[in-house]
């Protein structure tokens, strides 16, 4: 739902991990025991101008997955393994692992090389308490850091953690319900420094509390944060506490999760920002033995960004921060709804055809600088067509999607005659991401998969992807390809 990027990964080296909730179903139904998995390698190169502005104008990538599942006589396990290196080329802007996450963001304006790395870490078990009780707990974590070696350099770290213990009621062999409790943590450090010979005035750095408004100085300044007396990084930590359940029947399944969250940002004293905020998903699936499928998936989000009205306060020889409140700076919320039908054939050379519909809406408010206000709609849709075939040991995976998007900013309101100034903006980065969301684009896809009979189970693959955005202005490009090249082995 965020305007964020992600690069193209094969479908068969994707890391299948199973949601807490889910970890309960692995004992639905009778359980042949045994061990399953998959573990792969891959590759790939993107390139293109039709990126964010904290997108690389070229990148590679290369990873390695493994996961695997045993099923006992009474308990199943599960877990999985992941890595992946970018190095991406002609980076600049956001220092964020993933920009468009957090309500705020700090902003760099000198393009240069990155190297991000990320892992994963995940695991699970289930066991029967009786013929008709499952208790199960699932773990994810994962860990990742970006690096940029170019004034101002920076290192960001950045951390997730989500636990969820699950209680499933078995309900027929084909039929359970799970319940779990959902707890996630998730963290990220921006640790900055100026290693270059030029003046400290000659970099700056811009700090966005929503909507690109915000602070725009010398990037060691006391508004941006990086670094300051008493402190020396930025950090952001967000907790997360909920529920979700699922109900899983011969013909179709449910799913709800519900989650309150609280962000901070600051440490040591210093929390120069506060954010709750709330996530809500739902999805319902309708199976028929024809082999046809409806799912109907919605989900909606909102943050609400407050900054604290904060002073040092010197007694002693001891400097310590003290709050006295928090000023409302920015609201966001943001919901997609997604409808999928799919079909699978048992004869033919085509296998499988899906169609995917997709919509999405954000509004996003800022009263930084009181008494201003400012607001923007945006609004996008996207169709996606994929059909699969089988040509004996090849599989073939071809994909078409196009969609496009809109947007309405109200602009500033609310000043006075006794107003003498207006909050600051960054507007050429603002109005770059809105051309990139609201433009009008047409995309397609190509995967192959070639199984080797000399070694059962294994299998490489080949992805290569295209997109296109029409009426382009402002970005550097109307193209982005990809491609990837990976070797996976099944047992």
């Amino acid at each position: 739902m965020r305007a964020r990027y992600k690069a193209c990964i094969v479908s068969l080296l994707l890391p299948w991990a199973l949601l807490g909730q889910d970890v309960g179903l692995l004992r639905e139904g009778p359980v042949a025991t045994g061990v399953r998995g998959s573990a792969g390698v891959y590759g790939g190169f993107e390139e293109g101008g039709y990126h964010p502005a904290f997108a690389p104008s070229s990148l590679w990538k290369a990873g390695a997955r493994a996961q695997g599942t045993k099923h006992g006589a009474n308990t199943s396990w599960t877990g999985s393994f992941a890595f992946e290196q970018m190095e991406g080329k002609e980076m600049f802007t956001s220092m964020f692992l993933e920009p468009g996450y957090f309500p705020v963001d700090v902003l760099e304006f000198t393009p240069g090389p990155k190297t991000r790395q990320t892992y994963r870490l995940g695991g699970g078990f289930a066991t029967d308490l009786d013929e008709s009780f499952v208790l199960g707990v699932r773990a994810d974590y994962q860990a990742s850091n970006l690096a940029k070696r170019k004034d101002i350099r920076h290192t960001t770290y950045g951390m997730s953690l989500r636990v969820e213990p699950t209680f499933a009621v078995k309900m027929g062999e084909q039929s359970a319900l799970s319940l779990a409790y959902v707890f996630r943590k998730r963290t990220e450090s921006i640790d900055a420094e100026q290693v270059g010979s030029a003046a400290d005035q000659s970099y700056y750095a811009f700090l966005d509390k929503g909507m690109r408004y915000g602070t725009y100085q010398v990037w060691d300044g006391d508004g941006i944060h990086l670094d300051e007396a008493g402190v020396g990084i930025l950090p952001v930590r967000e907790f997360a506490h909920g529920f979700a359940y699922v109900l899983d029947l011969p013909l179709g399944a449910a799913r709800m999760e519900l989650l309150w969250k609280h962000g901070s940002v600051g440490e040591k004293g210093y929390d120069w920002f506060r954010y709750p905020g709330l996530s809500w998903t739902a999805s319902l699936e309708r199976k028929w033995p024809s082999g046809h499928s409806l799912g109907l998936s919605l989900s909606m989000q909102d943050d609400q960004l407050r900054e604290a009205v904060l002073d040092k306060v010197a007694a002693g020889g001891v400097t310590t921060p003290v709050i006295y409140g928090y000023n409302a700076v920015s609201d966001r919320t943001w919901g997609s709804l997604d409808l999928t039908w799919a079909v699978r054939f048992r004869q033919g050379r085509l296998k499988r055809l899906q169609a995917v519909l997709h919509g999405g809406a954000w509004t996003e408010k800022s009263y930084l600088m009181y008494p201003y206000e400012d607001r923007t709609d945006r609004y996008n849709g996207m169709a996606t067509v994929a059909a699969a075939f089988a040509f004996g040991p090849v599989d073939l995976n071809v994909r078409l999607n196009g969609g496009a998007g809109t947007w309405k900013e109200q602009g500033l309101t609310g000043g006075t005659d006794e107003a003498e100034t207006t909050p600051y903006r960054l507007e050429p980065d603002w109005l770059r991401k809105m051309e990139y969301f609201s433009t009008a684009k047409a995309g397609a896809g190509l995967t192959l998969t070639y199984r080797l009979k000399a070694v059962k189970g294994l299998s490489v693959q080949a992805e290569g992807t295209w997109l296109h955005g029409f009426g382009i202005v402002l970005l550097p490009g109307a193209d982005r390809w990809s491609s990837t090249m990976g070797i996976g082995y099944d047992f």
